[in-house]
């Protein structure tokens, strides 16, 4: 729906300005949601493996994971939305450059008409690279608290 309906997709009833919102939005839950569900892995191993009180980890840790989280997860959405690089894909708006045929070269050739691609490389990396990261992570915790636990049975 958040797609220009001048792509012809089905349902497309959007424009750009809704198309950035949705691919900002796909960026900033994705990559938020990992690293939410790493602090919340790094919260339950402090808790069971290390002993630390809730109050403990609040005072120590908590605000800072949330201010390093969301000043990163902001950062990354916002680079492709400054340099226009959400666009549609695929019936959706995402990381992207619109390519059309050139006014200035030679007939045929084509050339980004919006977006960036340096950015759209380096965002997709980053988001493949963090989900990766936080995955290992959280496994690993988790498998950390259940050896934890499973030794004191």
């Amino acid at each position: 729906w958040m797609v220009p309906k001048e792509t012809e997709w089905l349902w497309a009833v959007g424009n750009t300005a809704s198309c950035n919102a949705q691919g900002f939005f796909i960026v900033f839950g994705a990559l938020g949601e990992g690293l939410y569900q790493m602090a919340i892995s790094l919260n339950i191993l402090l808790l069971i493996n290390f002993g630390w009180k809730q109050e403990q980890f609040a005072k120590k840790v908590e605000r800072p994971m949330h201010f390093i989280i969301i000043t990163y997860v902001l950062t990354i959405a916002i680079i492709p939305l400054v340099s226009e690089t959400y666009n549609p894909l695929c019936g959706t708006c995402f990381l992207n450059v619109i390519w059309d045929t050139c006014s200035t070269k030679d007939e045929g050739e084509l050339c980004i008409v919006r977006g960036n691609e340096q950015v759209q490389g380096t965002v997709f990396i980053i988001l493949i690279a963090s989900s990766l990261f936080a995955l290992i992570f959280c496994t690993v915790a988790m498998v950390w608290v259940y050896l934890h636990v499973r030794r004191q049975e």
